[in-house]
């Protein structure tokens, strides 16, 4: 009898111990930007200080696509549900995403193919992948303020890690900004 219940005990403790093991790995999983990004040729890119920049000029309600890479560093799959820019806890986003469409996520460097992108329902990411994303975006119509610059520098993540659902924010590696001839950005 008492040997049934320290087997029991040690049995309960081993099981408490995996749970706890399991969610510290599942909760301190992050990903990570990827190797490369992509913009079209309505954007120009550059070395602002020590950041490098993706650069749109600002017009209300255009459209601009922009490609990151998103890595998976950890030792395990994740699965990718949403990807979002400037996902704003108050509710103000101004960057209002419009299409997100994904490539293959087989390769250890992100490879652009935007004709071959369809649309991020789920994407599943291997450990050591990266995963190519085109962000559609439009630009809002508001007032702009000369001499100051609208920007972001990630983009919020949903994914599933051990069938544990994250939010996360991911760098993007870049900084993008909305511009205007004067120096005007959205305000």
């Amino acid at each position: 009898m008492v040997i049934a219940r320290r087997v029991v005990l040690i049995a309960a403790a081993l099981a408490f111990v995996l749970f706890v093991g399991y969610l510290w790995a599942a909760e301190g999983y992050r990903l990570d930007h990827g190797s490369s990004s992509w913009h079209g040729a309505d954007a120009d890119d550059g070395t602002i200080g020590s950041r490098t920049g993706v650069r749109f000029a600002f017009s209300p309600n255009k459209l601009a696509t922009f490609g990151v890479s998103i890595r998976n560093p950890g030792p395990v799959p994740v699965t990718i549900t949403r990807v979002v820019v400037d996902d704003d806890p108050d509710g103000y986003a101004i960057f209002k995403v419009v299409n997100v469409a994904v490539g293959r996520a087989d390769t250890s460097t992100a490879v652009f193919d935007q004709a071959a992108a369809t649309p991020l329902r789920s994407m599943r990411i291997g450990p050591g992948k990266e995963l190519p994303v085109f962000v559609t975006i439009t630009m809002p119509d508001v007032p702009s303020v000369p001499g100051e610059d609208l920007y972001t520098d990630d983009v919020t993540v949903d994914y599933e890690v051990l069938g544990l659902f994250r939010h996360q924010l991911v760098p993007m590696g870049f900084r993008l900004s909305l511009h205007t001839p004067g120096g005007d950005t959205p305000r």
